[in-house]
């Protein structure tokens, strides 16, 4: 049957009150959703993923045995959300809005059972909110507007189950307030995003001592990230990109990433130099160089890393590429790894 629009999805509601999985992944309300929504009483699982709307009724509020819930609708809508998901306690899964409207404030302390976080924005809710949420495991915060790092290293230290972390600060390369008391005390963090404006990375007690995968952006350092983070041993994924590094030169140490699988540098566009001493990543597998165009060659240390399977090169650099070839001038850096691919 036609849903027909507004009308047809307010009637649709209303005819199937039993429903328990409701997907209304990319549906263009346009405006405001049916109030006839909040009647679906045992719904346990509701996706609005890339819909189109720009206002929830309150009597969503009703919805009270969601596990699952999807807000992240088109980035295109500032929507406008009642502050009714403190009413959700079952929640385990809830992904907020990327965009919403300025009015919008959220109570969240309640949801003690929710597992994974998305889009929790600071200009939209209370960062004190977070150390309720003691079972969580997956987080994604983005920061707007005056807060400090020691304040979210405090919520975030009551987080003892946190697996998964990115804070993301906007606007954009612009400096954050107290950056140096960020210190990540979570027993169980394994990978962590950040995309946060700061010239030099905290020291290396101030992360997790098992993280496994790092990835960082935006950051703008102007020292060399990796004497940092080759003393985190576990790391077994490590990824700079998109201005994180806006220095020349980076080395890599003997003895230093004794862990590290799979490493990719991209988007540094002021880094020139590498140099990689022996002993350094003895188990990397996997590297990926791309759009970094003031780099003026692979390192010579790369011929100590017999574990490399995969280089993949992406540069607009015919020199580079050609010195890399079969029998190139460089070619005795990497003849020894099974795949070299230049895209």
């Amino acid at each position: 049957e036609e849903l027909g629009g507004y009308r047809g999805f307010e009637v649709w509601f209303t005819r199937l009150q039993l429903m328990r999985v409701l997907d209304l992944h990319g549906v263009e309300f346009g405006g405001e959703l049916p109030s006839s929504i909040g009647l679906l009483i045992h719904l346990r699982y509701l996706s609005l993923y890339r819909a189109k709307a720009s206002h929830l009724p309150s009597s969503m509020q009703n919805l009270k045995m969601l596990l699952y819930l999807n807000l992240c609708v088109q980035e295109s809508c500032y929507i406008y959300i009642p502050n009714f998901l403190k009413e959700m306690l079952e929640l385990k899964y809830l992904s907020l809005p990327l965009r919403m409207d300025d009015k919008v404030k959220l109570e969240l302390g309640n949801l003690v059972n929710l597992e994974k976080l998305e889009n929790f924005s600071t200009e939209h809710g209370g960062v004190g909110d977070l150390q309720f949420m003691t079972r969580l495991r997956a987080l994604s915060i983005y920061i707007r507007g005056r807060l400090t790092m020691k304040t979210l290293s405090s919520s975030l230290s009551k987080l003892r189950d946190l697996e998964n972390l990115t804070i993301c600060y906007y606007p954009m390369y612009a400096p954050m307030s107290g950056i140096e008391g960020l210190v990540l005390d979570c027993d169980q963090l394994k990978h962590l995003n950040l995309r946060i404006y700061m010239p030099r990375l905290p020291d290396e007690q101030h992360f997790p001592w098992h993280l496994r995968n790092i990835s960082l952006a935006e950051c703008c350092l102007k020292e060399d990230p990796m004497p940092i983070l080759e003393k985190l041993l576990q790391l077994n994924e490590v990824s700079l990109s998109h201005q994180s590094f806006c220095g020349k030169r980076m080395v890599c140490s003997d003895g230093g990433f004794p862990q590290l699988q799979k490493l990719d540098l991209c988007g540094l566009e002021e880094w020139e130099e590498w140099i990689v001493e022996e002993g350094s990543m003895p188990r990397l597998r996997k590297l990926t160089i791309r759009n970094d165009p003031k780099l003026k060659e692979l390192p010579d240390g790369l011929k100590f890393i017999t574990s490399l399977k995969e280089v993949h090169v992406i540069l607009n650099n015919w020199d580079f590429k050609k010195k890399l070839s079969r029998g190139g001038e460089d070619y005795y850096k990497v003849q020894h790894i099974p795949l070299v691919r230049f895209l």
